[in-house]
């Protein structure tokens, strides 16, 4: 795992460790229900344990870990049923974003999409950690270049804390199977019926999408169980 300072010098250290640790729960560096013993992390990441500790409540609110009695904090790890009931929430926020983003986006909100998911495009069959870590940032840009548009900040909120519940799990996903094909084509989909404002399309796209997405993370894990 790289150091928390790359890059990142115009932030606050606070800052820099809780993205730097918060990347690095979503990119599988530390899997769910793993402790996360604060002198280790802390040297992993090249910092003092000071910052850590500031880093670690921030990340308790957003659901991507959890404070076990007298032993300290570990990675969220969430039972199937859990996870599919985020994804049933998601789903419905994610739909009601749709149906008000089509109707409101601009020419910029266009632009801004056509730019997203050509970069995906590029990275779809990519087999490199740092090019796979690089989809998946894109494809964050991508949802909220197709929802933004809603203008609805609380309901992009909402998103956001439940995207950051599940992402981690999403992300082992694909990398057992190395597959983000079927993802991408969906995505394009999506985005060819933003650029028309095709309502009806868009909305029934995205509703299926998070719906596919929940059944592919879900038969993933159950093929890693029955597999160990």
């Amino acid at each position: 795992m790289e150091t928390a300072f790359n890059g990142n010098s115009a932030l606050s250290l606070p800052e820099i460790v809780y993205r730097a640790l918060r990347s690095a729960i979503l990119n599988g560096v530390f899997t769910p229900g793993q402790m996360l013993r604060q002198e280790e992390v802390a040297s992993r990441l090249g910092v003092s344990r000071s910052p850590l500790r500031e880093a670690l409540p921030r990340l308790e609110a957003e659901g991507l870990v959890v404070l076990q009695p007298r032993r300290g904090y570990a990675v969220a790890a969430l039972e199937p049923e859990e996870i599919s009931e985020a994804f049933d929430l998601r789903r419905l926020l994610e739909t009601e974003l749709a149906q008000r983003a089509i109707e409101r986006r601009t020419e910029e909100d266009i632009a801004r999409v056509y730019g997203v998911i050509s970069k995906m495009s590029a990275l779809t069959s990519a087999s490199s950690d740092t090019d796979i870590a690089n989809w998946f940032e894109l494809n964050l840009s991508l949802h909220d270049a197709l929802l933004a548009p809603a203008k609805l900040p609380h309901h992009m909120l909402a998103l956001e804390n439940l995207r950051g519940i599940i992402e981690s799990y999403i992300r082992t996903e694909v990398r057992l199977t190395g597959d983000m094909h079927q993802a991408q084509q969906e995505h394009l989909q999506m985005a060819q019926a933003f650029v028309n404002g095709d309502a009806e399309n868009f909305v029934g796209l995205t509703r299926d999408h998070s719906r596919h997405t929940r059944d592919r993370l879900l038969e993933g894990l159950n093929r890693n169980i029955n597999n160990e």
